[in-house]
Parts: C-alpha cells; sequence; structure tokens
C-alpha cells in the first residue's frame, strides 16, 4: 500500500537523516548533515540553495552514486516506495537508476557518449532496463526524441551529440532519463550554461513532461527564479542542512528563514530598477563549517548566544512549512531534529 502524504500525494521517495562523509581521519567532511526529503508522485519539489551547499552531494545519496564520487553514507535512509536504495548491492542500484529513478546531469554533452549516436544511447538504456527488440528500443528512442521536440526526430536520432547545440543536448538528455518511464526524476541543475530563452524552454519542456507523465521530479538549483516557475514546494538547503521547506508560492511570498529572505534579495526581479542585495559573505567549506546556527555569520538577525545552539527544523503554523532558525516569524513547534 503507498504512503500518503499529508497533502494527499502518494509518497514514491523519502530521505530520512541522511548524513553523508568523504575522507578520513582529521580530515572529515559533513557536505550534508541530517537531510529530510520527501517526493511524491506528480510533483516537482525545487533543492535551493548557493554552490557548496550540498544539494548535488544529496542527489547522488538518492541516486545510488556516491560510493563512486568517494563519499559514504553514515547515517539515515533513501526509501524508493518499498525498496531500501542503501540496502542494495551495487547492482542492484545500477539496474534501478534508469529504470526506476531517471538522472539528468549539469552538463549534458560530457554525460552524452560522443562516438555513439543520441538514438543509439536511448535505445540502449532502453534495452538493458525494459527490453524487447533493437527495433522496439530504437523506435522507443525516436519517439521520445519527438516528444522533447527535436525537429526531425527519426533523422536526428541518427546523429553524434557533438552536432547538437546545448539545449537541444539536454533534450536529449531528458528524453534519456524518462525513456523507461521512471518514477523519480532527479534533474541536477538541468538548465546551466543554457542561455536564459534556451532555459526558459527548456524548464516549461520539463515541466510538460512531468505533468503528462505524472512523475516526481527533484530539480536541484542555485536560481529561485527557475525554481519559482515551476515547482509545487521548495526545500532550501544551507550548509548540508534543510533550512526552509514549504509550497512554492508561500516560501517565496513569506520566507521565514533570513538565509531564504537572502537568496530572494539577491535575485533579480521585475520592479527592483536592477538593484540587488547581496548576501555578505559566503558558503563556508565543509571543513570549516560554523558552530550552532551554521548561517549566522552570514545573518543581520544573529544574536550573541541564541545562535551558539544548533538549531533543529521547526514546523510552522502554517501547514505544509518548516524552517530552521532560533527567530521565528510563523509561531512553530517542534517536528524533527
Amino acid at each position: 500500500m503507498s504512503k500518503q502524504s499529508a497533502t494527499g500525494g502518494d509518497v514514491v521517495l523519502e530521505a530520512r537523516d541522511l548524513t553523508i562523509e568523504f575522507g578520513h581521519g582529521r580530515d572529515v567532511i559533513r557536505p550534508v548533515d541530517g537531510v529530510d526529503l520527501v517526493l511524491r508522485r506528480g510533483e516537482m519539489l525545487g533543492l535551493v540553495g548557493e554552490s557548496g551547499s550540498g544539494k548535488s552531494v544529496t542527489s547522488l545519496a538518492i541516486t545510488g552514486l556516491t560510493e563512486y564520487t568517494g563519499g559514504r553514507i553514515v547515517s539515515g535512509s533513501v526509501r524508493l516506495g518499498d525498496i531500501d536504495v542503501l540496502a542494495l548491492t551495487p547492482k542492484q542500484r545500477s539496474a534501478i537508476l534508469g529504470r526506476d529513478i531517471g538522472m539528468i546531469f549539469q552538463q549534458p554533452r560530457r554525460s552524452l557518449n560522443p562516438t555513439m549516436s543520441v538514438g543509439g544511447q536511448i535505445a540502449e538504456s532502453v534495452r538493458r532496463h525494459r527490453g524487447g527488440s533493437r527495433k522496439e528500443a530504437w523506435a522507443r528512442a525516436v519517439e521520445m526524441l519527438d516528444r522533447v521536440r527535436i525537429p526531425d526526430a527519426t533523422r536526428r536520432a541518427h546523429e553524434m551529440p557533438f552536432s547538437f547545440s546545448g539545449g537541444m543536448a539536454q533534450r536529449v538528455m531528458i528524453a534519456m532519463a524518462l525513456a523507461c518511464e521512471p518514477s523519480v526524476l532527479v534533474a541536477d541543475e538541468p538548465t546551466t550554461a543554457l542561455d536564459a530563452t534556451v532555459q526558459a524552454r527548456v524548464m516549461e519542456l520539463l515541466a510538460e513532461l512531468q505533468r503528462d507523465l505524472d512523475v516526481a521530479v527533484l530539480l536541484i538549483t542555485h536560481d529561485l527564479g527557475v525554481a519559482s516557475g515551476t515547482c509545487d514546494r521548495i526545500a532550501v538547503m544551507y550548509c548540508g542542512q534543510i533550512v526552509e521547506e514549504g509550497p512554492t508560492a508561500d516560501v517565496l511570498v513569506r520566507p521565514s528563514h533570513p538565509y531564504t529572505k537572502g537568496l530572494l534579495a539577491a535575485t533579480p526581479r521585475r520592479g527592483r530598477g536592477g538593484r540587488l542585495d547581496p548576501i555578505p559573505g559566503s558558503v563556508p567549506p565543509p571543513n570549516a563549517i560554523p558552530a550552532g546556527c551554521r548561517f549566522h555569520p552570514r545573518c543581520a538577525m544573529s544574536t550573541p548566544g541564541a545562535c551558539d545552539t544548533r538549531p533543529v527544523l521547526l514546523e510552522s503554523q502554517c501547514e505544509g512549512r518548516a524552517d530552521r532558525c532560533v527567530h521565528p516569524e510563523n509561531g512553530p513547534v517542534p517536528a524533527r531534529a
């Protein structure tokens, strides 16, 4: 039986208390520390934060790729429906990546095999995860290229990745990620290095496919503007922790955590005359995480003593909202550490 979320959708992916380490001895760092995420069928969740916040490392754990980057999961769980992802063998995790979890990486041209046609790469994934003949797999590849609106898909399926522009290469990656009809799609900065017009078209396409295929999407981005137009919910990440989460409209209109407010102030918006208010300083490296509240060295609301204790993630009186701050504005009540 499927689990139901508080807002009504089936929970298809759930990460609890996820903690990831790299290094050994005195050189150990924790880029992800106690992260909770819930992804529901048919929704898009935006994982937002500056570079170095731990977003991509979190996605590697969800897709079972942590060990391939030299990291290790020291606590927590990741469940895909009834499957305990972290309990699987490397071979079993490889099987679900592509079949049950689709992945869109940051730089599509680097992720595509330069020696194989794009159609051949999609067809290879289809045959591996869904079986069938070569002819059927090729037909599926052409179908998906057409679905992501690549003109003359039958012909272009035979072409090599270098013949595709950045935006078209990203469409190929989306087609490949969705070809096996996964229940979860992880999109790691899918619009990186694309100009604003192409970026908007790619996100519109991704949102359309997400609705049509009823797939749950985890969108990883440093750009609140990208998340605002497509995501149902937003989780804001800083220094390896979720500091605020909630429905997109609520978080953008009524942010409660100072870090979220800082991100919004630094985001270009109409009616501000081009003025931006950057957050002072930068995200500290994982080996120099501040004690207590991790944002307090950059926070205008920081107060001596109050911010010295590590804050917990608190659920707000507003449904679906949560916040990790010792200066709450929404009357939170204890939820989880």
